[in-house]
């Protein structure tokens, strides 16, 4: 599937002129949750229960903020509040268990999109989805290209030539392609003796090979397959590498990079930053044709360069133009029904999301994410603002 979701109609995350009407948050702040005139009312009803999962992308962030007694955490801030364990399984899991009603949250790192193939089975409107789900951006983040070779750091890798690994016809460390591209680390390459390269791949639908495979449609103009998170590869085929390994989530590519000599895959920053990985990852080119290793700066310069309101009809931040634009960005997603059957535990829901979305945004950066801009923070709690159970809003500001 060969797509670019630019150009689709554009529906703002948050009804037009509604956020300026509503008493919400400017920007992230630690006094959210205190009562005070203006701020939101995080007071969650006794005995509520939230059951999520999802996206191993954001998983990070999420345990960050519903385990232990993290300073800035959710369960610091309101004892009262009962969690599930987050899947982490991948977005595809995150969208059909919302939709299910198995999770009160579904992560996903793409929304609910018809166009894009991501909305539960059976829609076919998008007007549809977006009636029946409120879906609002958590964390910003990145993804990275990453190998296992001992002693050799800061490879050159370019769209075309891992399209060409994922599609088996490169197949060694040595070839002559990425030579060409790397002389400072050619002699260590060659000394290899034609290692073999592991090519890793998620086992399951996944936000992370949505993105990565978006990033190489457009990086090589349309020669590797689009994007749809599918196993394997965009389009739902294989890839053609015949040395192929598959693993379970973010954190099952990493621990794989770890322990695989030669290996390669795909992963989200955040996981650099766990203690035990210890992986190198590619230099990419921005859309320029710069060489980049990724950092927050740059992942952050991807949401600058979409100059845009992010919304459900227009999510990529992939491969956006500019200089010093990470290529490979995106934001992941909450989803929540917007009709809630049970109201203490969607009312928890809807509370927990409104401070991971403005005051846990001050951990995003200790947990390998760009804070949300205070527009998209604004925008996002007016959306929550819609969530019912019944007649009743489960998110309010006190007056």
């Amino acid at each position: 599937m060969k797509m670019s979701l630019r150009g689709s109609l554009s529906v703002a995350i948050a009804t037009a002129g509604l956020a300026a009407s509503l008493i919400v948050p400017a920007s992230a702040s630690a006094a959210i949750g205190s009562g005070a005139k203006g701020d939101l009312s995080l007071v969650t009803p006794a005995g509520a229960t939230v059951h999520f999962g999802g996206s191993s992308f954001s998983k990070p962030f999420v345990d960050f903020l519903t385990t232990g007694n993290n300073v800035g955490s959710y369960v610091a801030l309101n004892k009262t509040a009962t969690f599930g364990t987050d899947s982490g399984a991948g977005s595809g899991d995150g969208r059909t268990g919302v939709s299910a009603g198995t999770y009160d949250i579904g992560f996903s790192d793409q929304p609910m999109n018809v166009l894009a193939g991501t909305a539960p089975t059976g829609y076919t409107s998008q007007t549809v989805v977006n009636q029946t789900f409120t879906q609002v951006p958590l964390a910003l983040g990145g993804a990275v290209v990453a190998y296992n070779l001992a002693g050799i750091t800061g490879l050159k890798l370019s769209a075309n030539i891992i399209g060409s690994i994922y599609n088996g016809k490169t197949t060694k460390w040595d070839d002559d392609a990425i030579l060409a591209l790397n002389p400072v680390q050619k002699k260590a390459l060659m000394a290899l003796n034609n290692k073999t390269i592991t090519v890793l791949y998620r086992n399951s639908s996944s936000g992370t090979t949505f993105a990565f495979t978006q990033y190489l449609n457009q990086a090589t103009h349309g020669l590797t397959p689009g994007a749809s998170g599918s196993v394997m590869e965009g389009t739902g085929n294989a890839w053609k590498a015949t040395t192929v390994s598959a693993v379970a989530g973010n954190s099952g590519m990493a621990s794989t990079l770890n322990s695989t000599a030669g290996a390669i895959g795909y992963v989200e920053y955040s996981y650099l930053l766990v203690p035990g990985n210890k992986l190198s990852t590619a230099s990419l080119q921005d859309a320029n044709g710069e060489w980049l290793q990724p950092s927050l700066t740059n992942i952050a310069a991807a949401a600058t360069a979409a100059a845009k309101t992010i919304s459900v009809e227009n999510f990529s931040i992939n491969f956006e133009p500019g200089k010093g634009v990470w290529p490979l960005a995106t934001y992941s997603w909450a989803i929540v029904k917007t009709a809630q059957t049970n109201a203490a535990n969607g009312e928890l829901a809807v509370k927990f999301l409104a401070y991971a979305i403005v005051g846990g945004q001050l951990k995003a950066s200790a947990n390998g994410y760009v804070p949300l801009s205070a527009t998209a923070q604004k925008s996002a709690i007016a959306s929550l603002m819609l969530v019912k159970s019944g007649a009743s809003v489960l998110l309010t500001a006190k007056k």
